[in-house]
């Protein structure tokens, strides 16, 4: 009996080890040293992205946009008039202008019946000096654009007024009270009309377009719509907006020279206009700058108080000599 099991136990044994072989090659307890070639089939690292996983097609999308939009931005950049600054702007000056041309006749459409009669002493007296600022601006445009100057007068408690690509210009009577003088006028015309001579409007279609860029990108990774608009709005579209007023209150100094009016007239204008918002606030506390689209006041004061050594000589050389010269002779003659 013994012996009957241990000759079943041997012969379990041989078939076990025949069937490996067969099946491997060797045994696997075998010291033997293993084949010279093994093939397996080629796998890829665990967690290592192929070309077709959604996550690499995501980043390859997200690299071509960006690329594209730099090259974009590149063939499309610009100069601004004076300050030289370097910005995008994708349209031409006849389409900046018919945009500018419809938005008025909008405005007109608004305020229909209380715009002032081109007869109107206000109107006159306005489009006088606008006319003066506007040929001035017109020496210091891109070549090429041409206006089509427009100034109409609104009756509207409004203290505002604002200048439309093309050169179309409307000021409220809401703001008459604080424009003293000619050269007041001239300095809230001269600051408008920078706006349309730097071209902030098409400059404001193409940075849209950059924020919308920008947003998709991000949208991609963080799926808090809400918080990256906010965001966005403080960190990009404020101090853009700000900026190009900053500009605008600089550009509009050397208009209000080269037509012939004192530029030291536009700091106690921003002054009075403080005054004024305040009045018709009745003593609440104007948000913070961040959270405006313009500079504050105080700040744009102290700017122009700071630009005016730079401006003035150009007025006082152009505009002054004569005057000197004037009173020169007149004491030559004994009659001043």
């Amino acid at each position: 009996m013994p012996l009957t099991r241990g000759v079943w136990q041997a012969w379990r044994h041989f078939r076990s080890t025949v069937s490996l072989k067969r099946s491997f090659g060797f045994p696997p307890w075998s010291s033997s040293p293993p084949p010279s070639k093994l093939y397996f089939a080629r796998r890829r690292p665990t967690g290592a992205p192929s070309w077709g996983s959604p996550h690499t097609k995501q980043v390859l999308l997200i690299g071509i946009t960006v690329t594209g939009g730099l090259v974009y931005y590149v063939v499309h950049i610009d100069r601004a008039p004076l300050t030289q600054r370097r910005r995008m702007i994708d349209i031409s000056a006849e389409q900046e202008a018919a945009i500018g041309k419809a938005n008025f006749q909008m405005v007109l459409k608004q305020y229909h019946g209380r715009v002032l009669p081109a007869t109107s002493p206000t109107t006159r007296y306005v489009e006088r000096i606008g006319r003066r600022v506007a040929a001035s601006a017109e020496e210091i445009s891109p070549p090429g654009v041409h206006y089509q100057w427009e100034f109409v007068v609104i009756d509207s408690p409004e203290p505002n007024a604002f200048c439309l690509p093309g050169g179309k210009v409307a000021v409220f009577t809401g703001i008459l009270p604080i424009l003293v003088d000619e050269n007041s006028v001239a300095a809230v015309l001269s600051h408008e009309i920078a706006h349309a001579v730097a071209r902030h409007g098409a400059e404001k279609l193409a940075f849209a377009k950059i924020l919308l860029l920008l947003q998709i990108i991000i949208n991609q990774f963080i799926d808090t719509r809400l918080l990256t608009n906010m965001l966005m709005q403080l960190l990009l579209t404020l101090p853009f907006s700000r900026k190009m007023e900053s500009e605008a209150d600089f550009i509009g100094l050397h208009l209000m020279a080269a037509a012939c009016f004192d530029p030291q007239a536009m700091a106690p204008m921003f002054e009075r206009m403080k005054a004024l918002r305040e009045k018709m606030m009745h003593g609440q506390r104007a948000p913070p700058s961040y959270l405006s689209t313009h500079p504050a006041d105080e700040d744009r004061v102290a700017a122009i108080i700071r630009w005016l050594p730079e401006v003035m000589p150009e007025y006082e050389a152009k505009c002054i000599p004569p005057v000197r010269e004037w009173k020169r002779t007149l004491r030559s003659l004994n009659l001043f």
